[in-house]
C-alpha cells in the first residue's frame, strides 16, 4: 500500500495536467506550511538581526504594513503549489536552491526594506514569481526515469583526473609561494594574492573547484573509490589555499551531506518541507541568540547574511541602481557587449562590466564585489522586471536540456556533483555560470558520454 501511495505521488508530481494541480497532496500541504514558516522566520530575522547587525549593507528597519505582509505570503506561497517534490532530476536541485537562497529572501527583504516597497517593487516580484512558476511547470514536462544507474565512463573519468592534475600543477607553479590556510583576519589579503593572473589561470581555478573536483569527489563517494574521492577533496582544499574562498573549503562537506540525504531520503516527498523548516529554525535561533552565543554570531554572518540575505537583498539593490542610472540591456555580457552600447552612466567606469563592483562602490561606497544571482545581474540589471522574464526563459531552457541529458544517470552521483553549480546560480550571472563554471560543459559531457567508445568488445 505504501508503494502505491508513493507511486501515486510521483505520478502527480511528474504531471503538469491541470487536474493534478487541483489535488493537493499531503507532502504539498507540508511544503506550503514550511514555506510560510520560513517566510515568517525571515521576517523575524530581518527585524531582530539584519536591521540591527547588518544595517550598513542595506538592511533597513522593517516596515510592517498589512499590504506588504499579505504580498509576502502570496508571493511566497504561489510557487510552492507547483514546485517539484522529489529529488529525481537536476532541475529540482537548482529550483530549490534559487527559492531558498534568492526568491523568498528577496521577497521578504524587499517588501520590508522601504515604506513604499509595494509600489516600488510589485512588478519586479510579480515577474519573478511568474518566471519561477513557469520554470517549475516547464521542467516537470520532462519525464524522469525511476531506475537510473549510469555512471561516468572510464574515458570521461580519466579526462577529469587529467584535467584536475593539469590544473593542479599549473596553479602550483603560479602560486607556490603564497599557499596558506588563511584565518579570518587575513582572508582578504590572501584573496588578493590568489587573484587570477590571466584568463587561463582563472579558468584553472574555477574548473578545478567547480567541475573537476566535484565530479571526482562525487564519483568517489558513490562508487566508494577512495583515491578518486581523495583527489577531488584535495582539489577543493588546494583552491582554498589559493583563493581563501570559504565556500570552496566547505563544499566537499556539503556534498557529502547531500549524497547522504539523496541516498537515504531521495524518494521522500517531504524533503522540501524539511529544507524550509530547518532553514527557518536556524534563522530564528540566529536572530534570538547571536548576541549571547558566539557560534550563532558566526552563523549569523556566514549562513544567514552571506548565504541567504545578501542574494535576496541584491535583487532590489540592483533594481534601484540600474533603474535610476540605466539598464544594461545585456551589454555587460561578453559577446553581446561588442554589439550593444554601454549605458552612458557606466561608459567611463573602469569597473565595467563588473556589475558587482559597480554596485558596491555606488550604493555602499566600498571597494568590494557584490556578487549576485543571475536574476539580479542578467535579469534586473539588464532590463528590470521584463528582464527577469527573459532570463527565466533562458534559464528554464538550460534546465530542461540538463534534465534531458541526465536521464538514465545515477541520481546520487549526478545531483551530488551538480550541487556546487546549483550554489553558483544563487551567487553569479547565468552566462558566467554557463561559460566559466561548467554549466554548458555539463550538458555537453553528459550528452557525449552517452555514446561510449567501444574498444576490445567492451563499452568503456
Amino acid at each position: 500500500m505504501d508503494n502505491e501511495i508513493l507511486g501515486r505521488y510521483r505520478e502527480q508530481d511528474a504531471s503538469v495536467l491541470p487536474a493534478s494541480l487541483l489535488l493537493v497532496s499531503l507532502p504539498r500541504i507540508k511544503l506550503l506550511v514550511a514555506v510560510v514558516f520560513y517566510l515568517f522566520a525571515l521576517v523575524y530575522g530581518h527585524d531582530r538581526y539584519l536591521s540591527l547587525e547588518q544595517g550598513f549593507w542595506g538592511f533597513n528597519s522593517p516596515n510592517f504594513y498589512l499590504s506588504n505582509m499579505l504580498l509576502i505570503i502570496i508571493l511566497g506561497v504561489v510557487p510552492a503549489f507547483v514546485m517539484p517534490l522529489y529529488l529525481t532530476r537536476p532541475s529540482t536541485l537548482f529550483i530549490y536552491a534559487l527559492v531558498f537562497c534568492v526568491y523568498l529572501p528577496a521577497v521578504v527583504i524587499g517588501m520590508l526594506n522601504h515604506a513604499d516597497s509595494v509600489e516600488r517593487y510589485f512588478w519586479l516580484f510579480f515577474c519573478f514569481c511568474i518566471g519561477l512558476v513557469g520554470c517549475c511547470l516547464a521542467v516537470r514536462c520532462v519525464p524522469s526515469r525511476s531506475s537510473a544507474s549510469r555512471s561516468l565512463s572510464r574515458p570521461l573519468l580519466l579526462a577529469c583526473v587529467l584535467g584536475s592534475l593539469t590544473s593542479f600543477f599549473v596553479l602550483l607553479l603560479t602560486y607556490r609561494d603564497i599557499l596558506s590556510f588563511s584565518g579570518v583576519d587575513d582572508i582578504y589579503a590572501q584573496r588578493e594574492k590568489g587573484a587570477a593572473t590571466s584568463l587561463f589561470i582563472g579558468y584553472c581555478q574555477v574548473y578545478l573547484a567547480y567541475f573537476f573536483s566535484p565530479v571526482l569527489f562525487a564519483t568517489g563517494l558513490v562508487s566508494r573509490r577512495v583515491l578518486i574521492a581523495l583527489l577531488g577533496f584535495a582539489g577543493f582544499i588546494f583552491v582554498f589555499m589559493i583563493t581563501a574562498e570559504r565556500t570552496v573549503f566547505l563544499m566537499p562537506f556539503a556534498m557529502f551531506l547531500m549524497a547522504f540525504i539523496i541516498k537515504r531520503r531521495g524518494s521522500n516527498p517531504n524533503n522540501p518541507a524539511y529544507l524550509f523548516t530547518g532553514g527557518g529554525v536556524m534563522v530564528c535561533l540566529i536572530a534570538a541568540l547571536y548576541d549571547q552565543i558566539g557560534v550563532f554570531r558566526e552563523l549569523g554572518f556566514y549562513f544567514y547574511t552571506r548565504l541567504i540575505a545578501y542574494p535576496g537583498l541584491f535583487v532590489t539593490q540592483y533594481y534601484d541602481l540600474f533603474a535610476a542610472q540605466g539598464f544594461t540591456y545585456w551589454a555587460h555580457v561578453s559577446g553581446i557587449g561588442r554589439l550593444a552600447d554601454v549605458p552612458a552612466a557606466f561608459a567611463t567606469d573602469e569597473k565595467w562590466p563588473l556589475l558587482g563592483k559597480i554596485l558596491a562602490e555606488r550604493v555602499l561606497g566600498v571597494q568590494s564585489q557584490s556578487n549576485a544571482s543571475f536574476v539580479a545581474t542578467d535579469g534586473v540589471a539588464a532590463a528590470g522586471a521584463p528582464g527577469i522574464l527573459v532570463i527565466f526563459v533562458l534559464y528554464t531552457a538550460w534546465l530542461i536540456a540538463l534534465d534531458w541529458v541526465s536521464q538514465g544517470w545515477n541520481k546520487v552521483l549526478l545531483l551530488t556533483a551538480l550541487f556546487p553549480l546549483a550554489f553558483v546560480t544563487t551567487n553569479g550571472p547565468f552566462f558566467t555560470m554557463l561559460a566559466s563554471f561548467g554549466g554548458g560543459l555539463w550538458i555537453a559531457v553528459l550528452w557525449f558520454d552517452r555514446f561510449r567508445i567501444k574498444l576490445w568488445g567492451h563499452r568503456l
